[in-house]
């Protein structure tokens, strides 16, 4: 391996090491309260080797999003990308982001800390709903006056389940039950909003999800 090779390798590593420190930073104390000393101090590095990395400190949330929360984020949409039904394709994806918080509370954390001052997330958690919405509302399976406000009624509701899981905690059915009251206050009837809650999602899967 030659030294530029070998130079790269480190300067990866110091990288990783320096966005590890920062995610764990921001979900325990929130953007707005953290500095780039902070950020320094947790990954104990000198501010000479931030700077050698970052810029500022927009520039490593940037980062953050993009190398720790959004890829996540894109896996959940694959995998349910099969799921042509657009009210299961809700249930889906809202369920699978509660469900990823709870395994992963430094990305749960990551999405609702940053999604009050990052304009990218609230852009990935604000286009999520939308194609499902509009199409839902075309066929009569959702009901609603306007369909900002319905994807901000997801939005949020997404947003208050992540941050009642990694405050509080919640039962392992919490994401089913509050994905089930969704589809309610999207006007879907009781037992189709039953039913399609608790369907199983897999997530490299070839069959078709439909009514």
């Amino acid at each position: 391996m030659s030294r530029a090779e070998i130079g790269e390798q480190r300067r990866s590593r110091m990288r990783e090491r320096l966005l590890a420190a920062s995610a764990r930073v921001i979900a325990e104390r929130g953007p707005e309260k953290v500095t780039i000393d902070d950020f320094i101090a947790a990954a104990e590095v000198s501010r000479g080797t931030f700077y050698n990395h970052f810029s500022t400190r927009e520039a490593l949330l940037e980062a953050l999003w993009t190398t720790i929360g959004h890829d996540p984020f894109a896996e959940i949409l694959i995998a349910c990308k099969t799921i042509s039904d657009p009210v299961e394709h809700l249930s889906a994806v809202t369920r699978l982001v509660l469900r990823q918080a709870a395994s992963n509370p430094t990305w749960g954390w990551l999405v609702v800390a940053l999604s009050a001052e990052r304009a990218t997330v609230n852009d990935d958690l604000r286009a999520y709903p939308v194609p499902d919405l509009r199409a839902g509302g075309a066929a009569g399976l959702f009901h609603y006056d306007d369909l900002a406000c319905a994807a901000d009624l997801v939005v949020g509701t997404a947003r208050s389940g992540l941050q009642a899981i990694l405050k509080e905690g919640r039962s392992p059915h919490y994401a089913e039950a509050m994905s089930k009251m969704l589809l309610l206050a999207l006007g879907v009837p009781q037992p189709e909003a039953h039913r399609i809650s608790r369907l199983t999602i897999l997530a490299s899967s070839t069959e078709t999800h439909g009514r």
